[in-house]
Order: C-alpha cells, then structure tokens, then sequence
C-alpha cells in the first residue's frame, strides 16, 4: 500500500497517529501519519526581544505560520542564523509544504549542535513526517534512524518507524520496533492493533488474534481493534462474529473511516451471502 494519507492539519503537540484497516479479505499494509513531540523540547528561554528569539517565533510559527515564515525570514537576514532557519522549517511543516520543510530540517539540524540529543531528535521526527507526507518514504525512513540513533527509547519515534515500514511492506522490520514498542509500553492499543495488523500481512494469524484481543482487553470499544477482529473472524468462517464485530464499530465509530469500512464490510457479507442462497435455490 502506497504511503498517500497526508495529514493538512497538523497541530504542534496534538499530532494524531491513525492505522487504518482495510475492509476484509485484504492484507494491510499500514498506513503512516507520524507522531512527533510539542516544541517545548525546542524552545530556548526567550529573550528580551519578542520577536527575535527562538521562542517567540515557534510560538508564532504555531499561531499564524505563514506570518512567522517571512518574519522568520526578516530575522535570518538581520542576522538570526540557524534558530531562524529552525523557525523557518517549523513554520513550513505548519503549511504542509512538505518537502521545503524536510530540506530545511535536514540544513540545519546538523548545525544545532548546542542543543541536546533528545532535541535534535525530535527535528529528524519533524523530518520524517515531512518526507512521508512529500512521498519520500525512504528519506523519511533513513531521518527516523537518525532520531533512534540519538533517542534509542523513545517509544513514540519507533512506533512512528514501525508505521512507516509496514506501510513500505517492510514487515519483518515493523514487527521487530512493535515488539521493542510493546516490550517498553505493553498497554499500547495502537501498537497491538499495528502489529496485529503486520502479523496478519505476514500470513500469522494466530499472532494477530492474540495482539487484537489484547487491544480489545485495554480498549474494549477500540474500533480499530474491532474492525480487524471481525476480518480475522470472517477469513474464519464465523460470519456472525465478524458482523457483531462490524456493527459494533458502526456504533461507536460514527461517521469516521472506521464505520465506513465496517459498512463497506458487512455490505460484501450481505451480497455474499444472497449470492449464495441465489446458488442454493437453483440447486
């Protein structure tokens, strides 16, 4: 599966990680929206000087980052250097143009060399959400092994490599960052949903049951969870369990892709099976 699912609204601190399912009968791939810490990890104190600070102008990039673009822009020219070009890549990330915003990240991260392994990190984070969303997934992939070499347990950036590699159909190498994920943070939903998702791509049924109804035992009413337990259940032959499933979701789903697969699902189990009394009556 293609990584083609671009996030428009990304919020600094807010950012949601999604795996959608697809209906069943098909094998997921994964799909990608990376999480990425907040800004507070990068912003220095701020200075007397509002607007020429490291600070003030990632907030501003956070409020109205096409102003803090060309003011960020202002400040470099007047000197502002590479806390400048920082606020720039920020601010460009905020405008979904992707790929400025990964050339900027990839200029000047080298250059932070005052600042601490866990920030500089979270940039090659930034980095890779950047590429993904530009469709550049082997330039993502290759900036969020620069992020582990310099935070090798931070959870959230190996789950965000995981999700990129099972959206590459790099299974085997999703499933060894789940399994470190899981070892790290076990009450994870996301990560056992993904890897359900990844052992059931690989042929491994059976794991990916036990990861899903471990989801289901931390989040009984995940959808995600709910609606891959129902396209393992009908691969089963139980049809009733997989329909229990798929109603459930559209329950607690509402209008959201999750309801719209499980719909889409329980739509090819009908038709199937008026197919099949179709076929039977003609016997």
């Amino acid at each position: 599966m293609p990584l083609d699912r671009t996030d428009r609204i990304i919020k600094l601190g807010a950012m949601m990680r999604c795996c959608n399912l697809p209906p069943a009968g098909r094998r997921p791939a994964g799909s990608l929206l990376l999480l990425v810490s907040g800004l507070a990890l990068l912003c220095a104190p701020a200075a007397a000087d509002p607007v020429r600070d490291r600070a003030s102008c990632l907030a501003r990039a956070e409020a109205a980052p096409d102003f803090a673009l060309e003011e960020a822009r202002l400040w470099q020219r007047q000197g502002g250097g590479n806390d400048a070009l920082l606020c720039q890549a920020v601010a460009l990330l905020l405008r979904a143009d992707w790929r400025p915003a990964a050339e900027l990240f990839e200029r000047v991260i080298p250059a932070l060399t005052g600042d601490g392994a866990a920030v500089r990190a979270n940039l090659w984070g930034r980095t890779a959400l950047a590429w993904a969303n530009a469709k550049e997934p082997e330039r993502a992939a290759k900036a969020l092994d620069r992020a582990l070499d310099l935070a090798p347990r931070d959870v959230e950036l190996r789950l965000d490599r995981a999700v990129l590699a099972a959206g590459q159909e790099r299974f085997w190498d999703a499933l060894a960052d789940l399994d470190a994920v899981l070892t790290a943070a076990p009450r994870r939903v996301d990560a056992h949903v993904l890897r359900a998702q990844v052992n059931r791509a690989l042929g491994q049924d059976s794991d990916a049951a036990r990861d899903v109804d471990r989801a289901l035992a931390l989040d009984p009413s995940a959808p995600q969870a709910l609606l891959l337990r129902g396209s393992l259940r009908a691969e089963r032959g139980d049809r009733e369990g997989a329909r229990a499933d798929w109603m459930q979701v559209g329950r607690i789903a509402g209008q959201g892709s999750f309801a719209q697969a499980a719909a889409a699902n329980l739509e090819a189990l009908d038709a199937l099976e008026a197919q099949e009394r179709k076929e039977g009556a003609r016997r």
